[in-house]
């Protein structure tokens, strides 16, 4: 007679069902939310976006800026006269996502109010970001 097999894990791998709730916890926690800067070191000015996908957003930008068509056209123009490296992409705020919050909730009136925010403190291009810690205080 054959014992059942047992299932194995790889060395350092959670169990099955810990395997599991860490995917929902991901899928349930969606992408990170929050504004974003792209600073042009050489110029100084700053553009300021927020978006319900931080990551997202910043790849679309790079994206099109590398295609030459991106739909800001001073900041392309920018992008093609001082170069890719004269830039710098800087998550600024984060938004958290509250437990209390019912699902489907609409973040986007919250990262409107963060996004006038920062856009008036980085406005000038002299306010440097903050660190991300500093930054999230008090809005968690």
């Amino acid at each position: 007679m054959v014992a059942p097999h047992a299932p194995t894990t790889a060395p350092g791998m959670p169990p099955a069902a810990d395997r599991r709730a860490l995917k929902r916890q991901y899928r349930e926690a969606g992408p990170a939310m929050g504004v974003y800067a792209i600073r042009n070191r050489a110029s100084g000015r700053v553009v300021v976006r927020a978006s319900l996908n931080l990551e997202g957003a910043m790849q679309r930008d790079r994206f099109e800026l590398n295609l030459r068509g991106h739909r800001d056209k001073l900041l392309q123009a920018e992008w093609l006269r001082d170069g890719a490296g004269s830039f710098a992409f800087e998550v600024v705020d984060t938004l958290k996502k509250k437990p209390d919050d019912p699902p489907g909730h609409d973040y986007r009136d919250e990262l409107a109010a963060l996004l006038a925010l920062w856009t008036e403190e980085l406005a000038d291009g002299s306010a440097a970001a903050p660190p991300a810690a500093a930054a999230r205080q008090g809005r968690e």
